[in-house]
């Protein structure tokens, strides 16, 4: 059914790769983002409309261009429809025909389908209350031939995170014995990313089905998920995350050595004296061969400190150690055991007691989840890039039983921005990825509330691009490349569950739907599962949970009332020294903390 005729003006007439057309009174049909075909001389030409504007009566050249015998007096106005191509046969300005809505075989047609040999739905186009699926191209978005996805938009309303979540349960439904795979995903604030394989707390619409069902998945959550978190500090088999049970990343000083410059950034190599110090140390104690020499824990460090400062003090020398100076190994003696309670639990005072991801769980269709939301951002950086630099080794070495691995983070602004030295170690980390990780099958998957502040390397190398909500001043950066006003404003009022996507099969952005997630993006409402897991720990003797855990996952007071009676830790409040000790605050000095 015809929905309008090409509109051909004089002048400069009408350029390759767009073209604009005359709605007729089926214009209801026609918004921005809508996908039409054009019946030309020369054949067909899909297009998407990105931009429309309406004309009234003045505007001869439109009344020129009707040729329909509609009488000027009767016309009111005219409305102007703007299509940038994604297809064509001929790399030509088009020629005078009708456009109709596209069909979902265009569709295909225009997107690439006939030269994706590993399809991977990226989402939904709506169609005649039907949905076409639209595919990326498996080899640029994983590799080799290019890789990563970059996610942008504005924090709580662009869906950056439910959407790289929907996209990865569609990849990783299609991987088979060519294509293992599988994703190492950092889960840096909240709970979204930790209860994956747990079902969505409300129920999916008629559509969201119908959209699963059109891009050829099974609306349930996934079925391979391994959480880490790291340690508490009261007890190391217990995790500082809400979900419990995530298995404990613990670390001990050998660990973490090679890290130092993560934790204490450059100051390590440029202050001379500490970059000495720690070279010497490392050589002829942390490394010794002698064990009675040795130090291997951040107990025997902080001992071995005290030790050797303390006879400076009493000798009054100047050189605590070697050549070095007593003040230079006080600095550096706080910086070092710094590290342990700057951790939260991650770093053990002791050695031996380490807990890490295990090689063998990146399987295929397996999802590990780092859950570091109880750390800060620096600490946070280091977890990041001692896991992945530990997945990237294994990969080298062939330890790992996949073909690619998925690295999916949020925050790219704050682990990759474009200027600043803070984070160093990660950002240079990540840059490498993004250059040369599509040649070990290592795709990154980055969002950020602003990509126009997100290092150039990381953001320029991504082959699929993903934008939800995006304020006017960021649009206007210059990074997203030239955007129609049209296209501009669907952009900045984008509804939850649609996106503009960008991919290297697509000749320009694509306004895509997608569904909600069939697993859970949060915090657990129904504790329940949480709750039983809770119980199934204390009837294990597992009794040093924390009661502040305890009382978060339970649902109720006499949930709460119950597990605490299991853990025979029900406090007397009768009997407290605190409740008896007599109250030291002073009413003259209400600043007093004394």
């Amino acid at each position: 059914m015809s929905i309008g005729k090409i509109y051909l003006p004089g002048g400069i007439g009408t350029p390759v790769g767009s073209y604009e057309f005359i709605l007729n009174d089926k214009s209801s049909l026609v918004e921005i983002g809508t996908v039409v075909t054009a019946e030309t001389k020369e054949g067909l030409v899909v297009g998407m409309v990105d931009d429309m504007r309406t004309i009234g009566l003045d505007s001869d050249p439109i009344l020129a261009n009707l040729a329909n015998g509609t009488s000027s007096t009767k016309l009111k106005e005219v409305i102007l429809s703007k299509v940038t191509i994604f297809y064509s046969k001929n790399l030509r300005s088009v020629k005078s025909g009708t456009v109709r809505i596209a069909t979902h075989e265009e569709i295909k047609l225009a997107t690439g389908f006939s030269k994706n040999n590993w399809p991977i739905a990226g989402g939904v186009i709506p169609l005649d209350n039907q949905f076409s699926t639209v595919y990326l191209d498996g080899t640029a978005l994983l590799g080799p031939e290019s890789a990563h996805l970059n996610v942008g938009g504005l924090s709580g309303q662009a869906a950056k995170t439910s959407y790289m979540s929907f996209l990865l349960k569609s990849a990783l439904n299609s991987s088979g014995p060519e294509h293992k795979i599988a994703a190492l995903l950092f889960n840096v604030k909240g709970d979204d990313l930790i209860y994956l394989d747990q079902p969505a707390s409300t129920k999916l619409s008629d559509e969201d089905i119908a959209m699963y069902q059109a891009l050829g998945l099974t609306p349930e959550p996934f079925q391979n998920v391994t959480v880490f978190a790291p340690a508490t500090f009261m007890n190391k088999d217990v995790t500082n995350s809400s979900r419990i049970d995530s298995h404990p990343l613990l670390w001990d000083l050998k660990v973490i050595w090679p890290y130092l410059k993560s934790y204490l950034g450059n100051i390590i190599y440029e202050d001379e004296k500490i970059a000495s110090f720690l070279a010497d140390f490392a050589t002829h104690i942390l490394y010794n061969k002698n064990p009675n020499v040795r130090i291997g824990s951040f107990e025997e460090l902080d001992y071995w400190f005290r030790e050797l400062l303390a006879q400076a003090e009493e000798s009054e020398t100047q050189y605590a150690w070697r050549s070095h100076h007593k003040a230079t190994m006080w600095r550096i003696r706080r910086m070092l055991m710094g590290i342990v309670s700057r951790s939260n639990g991650l770093i053990s005072m002791q050695s031996g007691n380490v807990r890490d991801v295990n090689p063998n769980l990146y399987q295929d269709g397996a999802v590990v989840v780092i859950d570091i939301s109880s750390l800060t951002p620096d600490i946070q950086a280091v977890v990041m890039t001692k896991v992945i630099q530990d997945a990237l080794k294994n990969i080298s070495s062939n330890k790992l039983n996949v073909d690619h691995l998925i690295v999916l983070t949020d925050e790219l602004n704050t682990f990759a921005p474009s200027s600043g030295t803070e984070m160093n170690s990660i950002k240079k980390l990540l840059h490498n990825i993004s250059t040369q990780g599509r040649y070990a099958g290592v795709s990154l998957w980055g969002a950020g509330q602003k990509l126009s502040k997100i290092d150039e390397h990381i953001r320029d190398n991504a082959a699929t691009r993903a934008l939800g909500v995006i304020s006017d001043g960021e649009l206007s950066s210059g990074v997203y490349g030239k955007i129609s006003r049209g296209l501009h404003e669907r952009i900045t009022s984008l509804d939850k569950g649609s996106i503009i996507l960008s991919h290297y099969l697509f000749r320009s952005p694509l306004l895509i739907k997608f569904p909600r997630p069939a697993w859970l993006m949060g915090k657990v409402k129904d504790g329940s599962k949480n709750l039983s897991a809770f119980t199934s720990m204390v009837e294990q003797g597992e009794d040093q949970i924390d009661i502040a855990l305890m009382q978060e996952l339970a649902t109720t007071s006499e949930d709460a009332l119950e597990l605490a009676t299991k853990m025979h830790k029900v406090a007397d409040l009768t009997t407290s020294k605190l409740v008896k000790e007599k109250s030291t605050f002073d009413e003259n000095n209400p600043f007093s903390l004394s």
